[in-house]
């Protein structure tokens, strides 16, 4: 199942919603898209909203693969941030794994793991 995202009207917030198993390949195809939408503006910030996700089927060297994949859109569109709102642990653990690498390939990019939606507006005030 790919991941589906919606880009608010003035283009500065993405909000990604991945369902069922995650795999490499979705992920990939994900940043594709991102990379070449013209709606997203400089300074964007990215939601990804884990709560739909039943499994990832992802491994330790494709998490590593996903955040190099990810500097091209990234860089490109200028996204400025990425929040994985991850309310089940096994979600919050891939959540913080992504961030290690985001931290590793990139840390200008600022990748933050929360608990819940109610936190996002805090963390967007503080990015």
């Amino acid at each position: 199942m790919s991941i589906e995202y919606k880009v608010s009207l003035d283009g500065r917030r993405i909000e990604a919603f991945p369902k069922g198993v995650l795999d490499l390949g979705q992920t990939i195809e994900y940043f594709d898209r991102l990379e070449n939408d013209k709606e997203i503006k400089p300074g964007a910030i990215e939601i990804v909203y884990f709560t739909h996700v039943t499994d990832f089927k992802i491994s330790f060297t494709e998490s590593s693969r996903i955040t190099e994949s990810y500097q091209e859109p990234k860089n490109k569109r200028l996204i400025d941030a990425t929040i994985f709102v991850c309310e089940k642990n096994l979600a919050y653990g891939i959540g913080r794994m992504l961030q290690t690498f985001h931290e590793i390939t990139n840390p200008q990019h600022k990748v933050v793991v929360v608990r819940s939606e109610n936190e996002i507006n805090n963390v967007i005030n503080s990015v």
